[in-house]
């Protein structure tokens, strides 16, 4: 096997913890392509759900919000053509059931999952960049797509003789339509939509200016017999331009200049078991403009010098309005106590932050970038400073990364947990990341990577979870209702990976992942609610002619902790004998293990001018019953308590098709 061409120093890759998915080859071993995550099976074509097969990840089968090496997605950034989204989710009722991002637009993705350098801040796990389709062709292009669940349309072409591009794609989901085949359209009425736009232009071959908008809008609709109705509706909008420049061959640069606009509204009214009273009015509002600015300089053939900054002003609004009523037991008598909260709010920040970085090459197999990062970005007006190292040696086909450096995030103006009474800002989290990482081309074309990490957090905020249904509708009047005051916490795992391409017809990625994500509570140490100990994933494709694809993915983890119940009798003062619940120590029971095989096939018809794709999609192939709590039933007889649980099962086996026409 010959040794690998040299890589420019401003594309070496000094980051571990990295995937890479683009339609052109990255510099980075451990890359998927667009087709290849187009062709293994999915739900729902979704980007977040597509990736969330990867090392480190973890998300169940009702939310496309993975949770990261132990961290929830709110420690995640996600940027799409450099703009930062902010909780770029559908039916966030539904713990975000699907992103807003349409995949299809999507032609290079980079996730990092620890260890990231210092031009990105304010979030203290990992980075999704993302960046749509620039067309090649000068011809227009239009694509139609219809499945189970929703409809499909794109446009492309060019103008300018080729000098300027663009790109409309949008998507109307009705996942209605699958809950009623499941026999559920009584209960959940969700709708949504969302809208891609680019328009892109190059002035000079060196310097590329782009305008873009993204809108997002869905509605739920919910009505349950002894459930309160509830009615929800939530929108997005993101417009920026965006430039990217070269002055000679030793500085670029990058601008981008972004208005954002976020509503969420939600309304409950009704009674729980037809005698508690619900009156739930929450409003809430986001503004924001932000201006990003990077630049890099190479200084010689071994030093590249990499800053820049970002600036944002914000204003939030709250309204939040609450009449409940709700049972209790004092001195023996059972009575209806009524709550309320009435709270309105508008906090404004204008938050900062500032990096440099120098990328040096010491030796030819040696690259190490020190990075400093400045942010200002809490209620308390003070600075923070973070700095990081990251180094790739270079041995042949043997790649040795690592990683170190100190993370930090605010808590944003749009997450006040204002539901559960609090009314001001905490201080900035931080956490320390530590991480080695080997990199290795085998012989047949096999790539192996393997990883050891550690995230060490402190000053964690506050956070609230309930602890026994974690998809309930109104989940801050539950009795499951618990407040966590964490003072530190801790993810540590091995991660490995192999992939080969035997050819474009057959290739296959097989994982094993160790982790155990903790939180120190009251000097006690407790599991996070996705501490995924031990995660088995492997799919395989097979293209036995460029009009047939065969793909199957088969995934097992450990099972997920949970919070157990215990139930007494309680006597009443008048002699009639109640259940009563008690909380036990948060999750310290386990679920059963999780797996399930999934299947596709994939039929491409070839026109002159025109391409049809279908498939049909195989999910959950053997109906394995995967869980995600209990539910209880409660029966008291006399001075007999019986409780009989059974699980809150998540999906069963679901087959899907859909198609999509491109001329």
């Amino acid at each position: 096997v010959s040794d690998p061409a040299p890589v420019a120093l401003d594309k070496v890759v000094v980051t571990p913890s990295r995937f890479g998915v683009s339609n052109q080859p990255l510099a980075v071993g451990a890359a998927l392509t667009a087709a290849d995550l187009g062709a293994l099976p999915q739900l729902c074509e979704d980007l977040y759900r597509t990736i969330a097969r990867l090392p480190g990840l973890a998300a169940d089968d009702f939310t496309a919000k993975f949770w990261l090496r132990g961290a929830p997605n709110s420690q995640v950034l996600a940027r799409l053509d450099g703009v930062d989204l902010i909780e770029p989710f559908h039916l966030k009722d539904i713990d975000g059931a699907l992103s807003i991002v349409d995949l299809p637009s999507v032609s290079r993705l980079d996730l990092v999952t620890g260890g990231f350098t210092s031009d990105f801040g304010d979030r203290l796990a990992g980075v999704l960049t993302m960046e749509t389709a620039s067309p090649s062709q000068l011809v227009q292009r239009t694509s139609l797509g219809l499945s189970l669940t929703g409809l499909r349309a794109a446009h492309q072409g060019a103008f300018a003789a080729g000098r300027g591009h663009w790109l409309i794609a949008a998507r109307r989901g009705y996942p209605d339509l699958a809950l009623k085949a499941q026999g559920r359209d009584d209960e959940l009425d969700p709708r949504y939509y969302d809208i891609t736009a680019k328009i892109e232009y190059a002035l000079t071959p060196e310097h590329t200016v782009s305008f873009h908008a993204l809108h997002a809008d869905d509605t739920l609709k919910f009505h349950k017999t002894d459930d309160p109705d509830l009615t929800s509706s939530y929108r997005s909008d993101y417009v920026w331009a965006r430039w990217q420049g070269t002055f000679g061959e030793h500085l670029s640069g990058e601008t981008v200049l972004a208005f954002t606009h976020l509503d969420w509204h939600r309304r409950g009214l009704g009674q729980f078991d037809q005698r508690y009273a619900l009156n739930l009015r929450d409003d809430r509002d986001l503004d924001l403009v932000t201006l990003r600015q990077d630049w890099s300089l190479l200084l010689g053939e071994k030093i590249l010098l990499r800053t820049g900054f970002d600036v944002n002003s914000g204003e939030a609004g709250y309204r939040y309005d609450l009449e409940r009523d709700e049972s209790i037991i004092a001195s023996g008598v059972q009575t209806t106590a009524h709550r309320s909260a009435h709270l309105k709010l508008s906090p404004e920040r204008t938050p900062a932050g500032a990096y440099v970085a120098l990328r040096l090459q010491p030796t030819p197999a040696l690259v190490i970038e020190p990075g400093l990062r400045f942010d200002r970005r809490d209620q308390s007006g003070n600075g923070n400073i973070s700095p990081r190292l990251n180094a790739v040696l270079t041995l042949g086909h043997t790649h040795l990364r690592a990683a170190w450096g100190l993370y930090r995030q605010s808590q944003g103006l749009h997450e006040l947990a204002i539901e559960d009474g609090d009314t001001s800002f905490h201080r900035s989290e931080q956490a320390e990341h530590r991480i080695l990482g080997l990199e290795q081309s085998l012989p047949a074309g096999i790539t192996l990577r393997l990883e050891a990490y550690e995230r060490r957090s402190t000053g964690l905020r506050p956070h609230w979870e309930n602890l026994d249904n974690i998809y309930n509708l109104f989940p801050e009047v539950q009795t499951d209702r618990a407040r966590f005051g964490p003072s530190g916490g801790r993810a540590r795992g091995v991660e490995l990976l192999l992939q080969q391409r035997l050819s474009p017809h057959f290739t296959w990625n097989a994982s094993y992942a160790y982790a155990r994500a903790e939180e120190t509570l009251a000097g006690r140490i407790i599991s996070r609610a996705r501490d995924q100990r031990h995660t088995f994933y492997a799919d395989a494709s097979y293209a036995p002619s460029p009009k047939w694809r065969f793909s199957a993915a088969w995934q097992f983890h450990t099972g997920w902790p949970i919070t157990p119940f215990t139930y007494n009798l309680v006597t009443l003062n008048n002699g009639r004998r109640v259940a009563v619940r008690s909380t036990g120590a948060p999750y310290s029971a386990t679920l059963p293990d999780y797996h399930r095989l999934d299947l596709r096939v994939t039929r491409v018809w070839q026109f002159k001018r025109s391409e049809v794709r279908a498939y049909l999609d195989l999910f959950n192939v053997y109906d394995r019953v995967n869980t995600y709590g209990n539910l209880r039933d409660i029966t008291v007889q006399g001075t007999t308590l019986t409780v009989k649980e059974r699980p809150r099962e998540l999906l069963p086996f679901l087959p899907s098709v859909g198609a999509a026409w491109e001329f």
